[in-house]
């Protein structure tokens, strides 16, 4: 029953009849007030940046912390490269790492260099500790390695049989800056719950749901900020991890100066545990089959 709701929720066909469709897979909700123009050409100009300053606990079993999780081997090349490939192959070539100062930044830095190998420019600022991405995000704004508007990226969420991502989400992040919202944030139209719901009348235990559908519009990790909100970054209070969803974010829409895209979530796997993890290997081998 959960995943039958969420083949109705996120089916594609489903959400053409009652969205509005603005790139391959993607779509936004009628009354946003947003109307996508043509910025193709001027998409791949936007610098990428890839917050990569997490421990990655969740799979500390695979890279037995003497590497990033970003760096774990996936069909002999590291899992965060099909994420930069994704980006690169259609023409961006400003990339931006938000690493840490151990020996996990150090193998992102020492893998990707300054992008000479690669045709790209990569930059890097390196957290002296763990900030959070509103803080990590701060540094790179002071160290200027972040100048202009940008597209953010967990290079763990992946998108997959999408080619034509990148192009028509920097299209439709384009579109909303030059419109007057600040923040573009991609999301899924519901995702599951990673955990069992106990379920009680009373006090009385009635159901056991296994990883219960939540029916909620659920950020994939992936957004893009106009310059216009940098100062309420800088302005965030130095000296303690930050989070930037539970500060500038919600600025942002309480202002609403927030844009939600949709995509089904088919496209989008979150490799931050093992089923997932194994989930993208299976495609990656299947992919090079064919």
């Amino acid at each position: 029953m959960v995943h039958e709701l969420l083949r109705d929720i996120s089916d594609e066909g489903e959400m053409k009849k009652n969205l509005v469709s603005v790139g391959e897979h993607l779509y936004i909700k009628p009354g946003q007030g947003l109307e996508v123009e043509d910025h193709r050409r001027d998409a791949a100009k936007i610098p990428v940046v890839f917050a990569m300053g997490g421990s990655g606990s969740r799979l500390v079993h695979v890279t037995r912390d003497s590497f990033s999780k970003h760096m774990i081997p996936i069909n002999w090349q590291p899992l965060s490269k099909y994420t930069f490939d994704a980006w690169r192959k259609p023409g961006f070539k400003e990339f931006r790492f938000l690493v840490d100062g151990t020996h996990r930044g150090a193998s992102i830095s020492e893998y990707y260099g300054d992008g000479s190998n690669f045709g790209t420019r990569n930059l890097y600022s390196v957290e002296p500790k763990k900030l959070g991405s509103g803080g990590a995000l701060k540094l790179a704004l002071e160290n200027k390695t972040i100048t202009e508007n940008f597209i953010w990226h967990q290079p763990d969420d992946m998108i997959v049989n999408y080619n034509n991502f990148p192009t028509d989400f920097g299209n439709v992040f384009l579109s909303a800056v030059n419109q007057g919202f600040e923040i573009v944030i991609l999301c899924t139209p519901g995702t599951l719950y990673p955990y069992g719901e106990v379920i009680d009348v009373d006090g009385k235990v009635t159901e056991f749901v296994e990883k219960p559908f939540i029916s909620k519009d659920s950020s994939v990790g992936i957004w893009g900020m106009g310059s216009k909100t940098f100062e309420d970054v800088r302005a965030l209070e130095s000296g303690e991890e930050l989070r930037i969803e539970s500060t500038v974010f919600k600025k942002a829409a309480k202002n609403g100066k927030m844009c939600k895209i949709l995509m089904p979530s088919d496209y989008w796997i979150p490799v931050n545990d093992d089923p997932n993890l194994k989930k993208f290997e299976e495609i990656v081998k299947n992919h090079t089959k064919s």
